[in-house]
């Protein structure tokens, strides 16, 4: 009897402990069992290619519409903006304990003079001065998760309203707030650590888009769902989305909803507010699209988007469904010119005179000679020059001074967008980044101009 006794006493224990034990468990703030926020793991290394492989890429010149490409280059820990002929005119890098904190989205404000960011993974959100590369604000504890004030939790869109408020969808506190200035938290929607699908709550919220109204797009990842908030933050609209990973919901100017599916495979779909599907892009039968985050519409019509996971950020046409231009070498991740890791987020900007515009129009025009015979003078600066296309060979081109003759090395070999419709016999004007190395080039000289725009004929 006393061993039955003892028996008894110590499965109650043994059941009562492992109860505790779970009890504990499911309580644990770090248990999540919803989709992934993102990638946890480090960015993949980098993959070495070819200046021939660079310039295969689509690039249409108009295939932007004159704007420039703000692209949150998560896996590098840095900001670029890229002009349409591929040129980067402004570069941030992110200090950061480890590659893949960087910004998962970048935005343009104050007719972009400040970029907003949000680092996810970092925890913190901050408004970066575009002229001094200077932050000079920041919400968030860096690399600490949490709810109190002045913690977020995997903060993702973080938006600059015309107030000067930040907007910020905190994923994992399950809450999109406006934070002032002041850093005070002056409006909210969604109960602090509440993830559920009840009204007035919301289950894991990446998207908090600010539309032209006042109004606000939020989409919710478990969920699967958009929901519409007035300006007072009153839900007006609701709707299931017609994708497995919902991220970044965009308007169109049919009044549609644009969302990423950011799956593997992915997709970029428009939607009606009726829930029909207008629109769609997968890759087609080419190369499947790996975890699209972000695709807005472009004012000519097509849509740009970032592929995180394929490494590149695309220009669509929407008619045909054609990549018409491509920044990043299709699953080759890096940070060599024309290379991306993991671009994560992207905006646009039409500048009155561009970065590149602005310092050809007080570059000198050299001689080929002049350059190809002093080269340490011109390394890895933007020069400009003129000459005559002698050959054109897979990938690039070698220019003279001289319409004909025999091939030296001296010539220059050129690569880049135009390459291949440039006429023999015709002087042009070239433009673009002398560097070295990269490039074997058939008259073996070891430097060559990598354009910033097309050869300019010389009338």
């Amino acid at each position: 009897m006393k061993k039955r006794s003892l028996f008894v006493i110590g499965l109650i224990i043994l059941f009562g402990g492992f109860s505790v034990f779970f009890i504990l468990y499911n309580k644990s703030e770090d248990i999540d069992t919803s989709p992934d926020t993102d990638e946890m793991s480090a960015p993949p290394q980098a993959v070495k290619v070819t200046p021939q492989e660079i310039n295969l890429q689509p690039k249409d010149l108009s295939a932007l519409g004159g704007y420039n490409v703000l692209i949150a280059d998560r896996g590098n820990n840095r900001l670029i903006e890229v002009t349409p002929g591929k040129q980067i005119v402004w570069e941030y890098d992110f200090h950061l304990p480890k590659l893949g904190f960087g910004a998962d989205d970048a935005f343009f404000t104050d007719n972009g003079q400040t970029v907003t960011v949000n680092l996810e993974e970092y925890h913190i959100i901050e408004l970066i001065d575009y002229q001094t590369k200077k932050v000079k604000w920041s919400y968030g504890t860096p690399g600490k998760p949490g709810h109190l004030a002045g913690f977020l939790n995997t903060p993702d869109d973080a938006y600059q309203l015309s107030n000067g408020d930040i907007i910020v969808a905190d994923i994992k506190n399950c809450r999109v707030i406006e934070i002032s200035p002041e850093k005070q938290i002056v409006r909210q929607y969604g109960h602090t650590k509440v993830c559920d699908d009840k009204l007035g709550d919301l289950n894991k919220p990446n998207g908090d888009t600010p539309l032209s109204n006042g109004h606000i797009y939020v989409s919710n990842i478990v969920s699967r769902n958009l929901i519409e908030l007035d300006e007072h933050w009153r839900p007006v609209f609701s709707m299931t989305l017609p994708v497995a990973y919902p991220s970044d919901p965009q308007p169109t100017k049919a009044g549609n909803i644009l969302i990423s599916d950011y799956s593997k495979p992915g997709q970029v779909v428009e939607v009606s507010k009726l829930g029909q599907i207008v629109w769609q892009y997968d890759g087609g039968d080419t190369v499947k699209l790996n975890k699209p985050s972000l695709a807005i519409e472009l004012p000519n019509g097509n849509i740009l988007a970032n592929d995180d996971f394929n490494h590149r950020v695309i220009v669509i046409d929407k008619q045909t469904k054609q990549i018409v231009w491509q920044y990043g070498v299709t699953g080759k991740p890096g940070n060599s010119l024309g290379q991306l890791n993991i671009p994560d987020g992207l905006d646009i900007i039409k500048r009155l005179q561009s970065t590149s515009d602005t310092s050809a129009a007080t570059l000198p025009l050299n001689t080929i000679g002049s350059v190809t015979h002093h080269p340490s003078n011109f390394l890895n600066q933007t020069v400009k020059v003129q000459g005559y296309m002698l050959k054109r060979v897979n990938g690039y081109a070698i220019f003279s001074d001289e319409s004909s003759g025999i091939i030296t090395s001296y010539d220059l070999p050129v690569i880049g967008s135009g390459i291949d419709s440039v006429q023999y016999s015709q002087k042009y004007i070239l433009e673009g980044q002398f560097v070295s190395g990269g490039l074997q080039s058939s008259n073996q000289n070891l430097n060559h101009l990598e354009l910033s725009k097309p050869p300019e004929p010389i009338l």
